[in-house]
């Protein structure tokens, strides 16, 4: 409302920036993960993960999201908490796939 006086778009954008915030959360677990790769000698697996979110994910969903919801403006919103839950889901399961292997490792160093 600051920046424009018009209401429908302020109303527009509050709705909006709720959903592109949706999962926001997520983002902080994924830069948790990132950086847990880093620190136990996985750095190409946290390049993968940043590259996946904002690349891989996001710009396609950018051009494809539009192309499938009725709202056109809504899906470019949509795009990035979907980039989101992708991303985090792969993480995730790179993250439990890696973390294994290094307790693995681990196990064997100290036998």
């Amino acid at each position: 409302a600051l920046f424009c006086p018009e209401e429908a778009l302020v109303a527009f954008t509050a709705e909006v920036m709720r959903i592109y915030c949706g999962a926001m959360f997520l983002f902080g677990l994924q830069v948790a993960f990132q950086m847990t790769f880093v620190s136990i000698g996985n750095a190409p697996c946290s390049i993968f993960v940043a590259v996946l979110r904002k690349f891989i994910l996001l710009l396609p969903l950018i051009y494809i999201l539009p192309r499938i919801l009725p709202d056109q403006t809504r899906a470019v919103y949509m795009a990035e908490p979907v980039a989101d839950v992708l991303a985090a889901i792969v993480t995730g399961l790179l993250f439990m796939m890696n973390f294994e292997k290094i307790l693995e490792r681990r196990a064997k160093a100290t036998a």
